[in-house]
């Protein structure tokens, strides 16, 4: 309650600063209540078994279990955007998760120039614009489904700290923008690695993991019916394993490059929308992470009917003998969207988790599960 509060006082008082400046506010927000549906054998305790459990969000590592919760991804956030002249502005992001106990923080804080009225200049903290929906993945209302498929937004580091410098054209009658952007993110305490370290029995107090030299750039092809997005980029990756007599473990530093293609075709009353990426590492082992996301939405009024694929993979192909048998995994999700307002929605979804990981090796730690969640999202 005290966050909550502390969260609507940072609102009043940043409504109050609009008498002062030229200040625009908007937000978003979801209310998610999900379950898991029965009991798997343990992947990694042989004879035992558990709740099913689905990982909803991997960076903040919301998870469902057959306890209804309302912490998994229910989120809250406020956006002001201060226009210091035409040319220069400020925007500020407050966000208040429950994985997080709904403490607000600022978690964007940029600034934005305008060189001229088709090339802008961004500087500060925003996501790293891995996916599609990288941009907007924590805004539900934006998209059809409760959530962009876990599996495949599974990295974790999401944000960074950098500059974006843009460059909008038309090229015929296609509107097309090309960002490049630069950047580095030390997260230190980082939630997710630390999750994996306790659940493989690790004693770790933290894991820091650190993304350097984030550099790279994306192109968005949109035209009358479709919207498109090719990204590439490259970075330098670290990881400190820290422990309560103050060792700490580093792993072997690498470098890692991303290339990814999603987007949106419309055609008549149906939407397809897709997400392909591939992850290499130059680490000695050729590791690489083929994904990719599928997905069909039926428009009917203020009804949209969905399903959705999502495959993740995860091979080494300079290993001795190269192998494929890592983690792997697809998710299946079946779900409707109802528009209820103009700004709010209604979805019901149900997610089919199937871990294809090799067993033997400890690679199978998901776990298989069936999943329903109910959400309402919001736009203001």
């Amino acid at each position: 309650m005290k966050n909550c509060i502390s969260l609507i006082c940072a609102i009043f008082l940043l409504n109050s600063f609009n008498s002062f400046a030229n200040i625009s506010f908007s937000g978003f927000g979801s209310i998610v209540a999900g379950k898991t549906m029965g009991t798997v054998d343990d992947p990694l305790n042989p004879g035992q078994t558990r709740d099913e459990i689905l990982t909803a969000d991997f960076y903040d590592v919301g998870q469902y279990t057959n306890d209804i919760t309302f912490k998994a991804e229910s989120l809250f956030a406020i956006q002001s955007r201060v226009e210091i002249s035409p040319e220069l502005s400020v925007t500020g992001q407050l966000v208040a998760k429950g994985t997080d106990d709904f403490e607000a923080e600022f978690d964007w804080y940029y600034l934005t120039y305008n060189l001229s009225d088709s090339t802008t200049l961004m500087a500060g903290r925003r996501n790293i614009p891995m996916y599609y929906f990288s941009e907007f993945s924590e805004v539900g209302y934006a998209y059809p489904w409760i959530r962009p498929p876990s599996n495949l937004y599974w990295w974790q580091i999401t944000q960074f700290n950098g500059v974006h410098l843009s460059h909008s054209f038309d090229m015929g009658n296609y509107f097309n923008t090309i960002t490049v952007f630069y950047g580095n993110e030390y997260h230190y305490d980082n939630k997710e690695m630390l999750y994996y370290d306790k659940l493989y029995g690790g004693s770790a107090t933290s894991v820091d993991e650190i993304w350097t030299n984030i550099v790279g750039f994306n192109w968005n092809f949109v035209g009358d019916n479709f919207d498109l997005r090719f990204v590439y980029f490259q970075n330098d990756r670290d990881r400190d394993t820290n422990f309560a007599d103050g060792s700490v473990t580093s792993t072997t530093p690498f470098s890692q490059q991303f290339a990814g293609l999603g987007g949106t075709v419309n055609w008549e009353q149906f939407t397809f929308l897709f997400d392909w990426n591939y992850v290499t590492y130059d680490d000695a082992l050729g590791t690489i992470f083929p994904t990719y996301l599928i997905s069909v939405v039926y428009n009917f009024d203020e009804y949209q009917p969905y399903i959705s694929y999502s495959k993740a993979d995860h091979e080494r192909e300079d290993a001795s003998p190269p192998t494929e048998d890592l983690e792997e995994h697809y998710m299946l999700s079946y779900g409707v969207r109802y528009n209820f307002t103009g700004s709010a929605s209604l979805k019901i979804q149900y997610d089919i988790f199937r871990d294809q990981g090799h067993e033997a090796t400890g690679w199978a730690y998901h776990g298989d599960s069936d999943t329903i969640a109910i959400a309402i999202d919001f736009v203001f």
